[in-house]
């Protein structure tokens, strides 16, 4: 029974109802569904390739071994090659932290003269003073603040290495399986139309993480090769962060030439110059060209829309709600284009 008459109106406030219900659900029991939301991740990126085994007549069970194989593979490169350069690099950036603060106080002490014209020479020098003594206190909190979440999360990454290959050997397996039980619980004269919006939900989140995945790929290799031929000391690090960050379309740019900014302080003009090159000459080679061609045109979700509902979810649900903002925001889009578009 609907609450109100209105059958549109009925149905926004039913989805307000659900989403409500959702997030404090997801609160409740969030480190489950963050290890659910990897392996489903997983499972969506390494589906391309268990298809082509299936179709190639290899058993479920030994085409699943074989992605195994090659996530530990890929875990083994990782752990042997990129973490210790990643270590070495924040252990030499731990040690030269002094040294950032040390010619960040001097930009600022270069300009005192010029603030000086326009303000009292007092209080311009309180000011510079109280800007150091911000920016120490911001740094060490903020590294105080990493090693407390990392001291946090250690023993849920622990649980979370031997519970996230059980779901998705499950997913991998059952998928079809558990697509068509959800079926069971639909009437037939909604079952085709039910299938269709749940065909259409799998393709736009599928898509987005499978695309997502690849170009933050390319890109954090782009910019970490780029720095590190502009010789900039912490090019892996920036790399790997402007990587990570840019599957919130933008933001690892943004990020990413921020840091190695602030790394280059001290550094001839022309240094900084060719930094801000390097990311805008990526950033348009994903927009022109690595988008188009590995996200697709057809996926229906707008750049600015993933980025508001990454920032809105991760809000309200810390990295949880980065993970399901985009399966939530193509739920939410097909289910309102179709209920309340259409019908409209």
């Amino acid at each position: 029974m609907g609450f109100v008459k209105d059958k549109r109106l009925n149905f926004i406030i039913s989805v307000a109802i659900g989403l409500v219900v959702l997030f404090y659900v997801l609160s409740k029991l969030q480190w489950l569904f963050i290890y659910f939301s990897i392996a489903l991740m997983l499972a969506y990126f390494f589906d391309p390739l268990y298809r082509y085994l299936i179709h190639k007549k290899i058993p479920k069970v030994l085409a699943i071994i074989i992605v195994f194989g090659i996530i530990i593979a890929l875990l083994i490169l990782t752990i042997f090659f990129l973490i210790p350069g990643v270590i070495n690099q924040l252990n030499i950036l731990y040690k030269e932290i002094p040294k950032f603060i040390e010619n960040y106080q001097n930009i600022i002490l270069s300009i005192e003269p010029q603030l000086s014209k326009f303000i009292n020479p007092v209080d311009v020098e309180i000011l510079l003073k109280e800007n150091l003594s911000e920016l120490q206190r911001s740094v060490l909190g903020f590294s105080q603040t990493i090693i407390i979440y990392l001291s946090n999360i250690v023993s849920s990454i622990t649980f979370g290495i031997v519970i996230i290959p059980l779901i998705l050997f499950y997913l991998m397996r059952d998928m079809f399986i558990f697509k068509e039980n959800l079926y069971i619980y639909v009437s037939k004269e909604n079952k085709k139309e039910f299938k269709e919006v749940l065909e259409e939900i799998d393709n736009i989140v599928s898509g987005f993480i499978r695309g997502r995945i690849i170009v933050c790929f390319i890109v954090g290799i782009l910019i970490g090769i780029g720095l590190y031929f502009l010789n900039l000391k912490f090019a892996l690090i920036i790399g790997i962060v402007s990587g990570v960050f840019n599957f919130i379309p933008y933001l690892g740019a943004i990020v990413g030439v921020v840091l190695a900014l602030i790394f280059a302080l001290g550094n001839p003009w022309w240094s900084l110059l060719m930094i801000v090159v390097l990311f805008v000459l990526v950033n348009q080679l994903e927009a022109v060209y690595l988008n188009p061609n590995i996200l697709g045109k057809g996926l229906g979700l707008h750049p600015l829309t993933v980025i508001l509902s990454m920032l809105i979810c991760g809000q309200l649900l810390g990295i949880l709600g980065v993970l399901v903002a985009v399966p939530l925001t193509a739920i939410l889009k097909v289910l309102f284009f179709r209920y309340l578009v259409q019908e409209g």
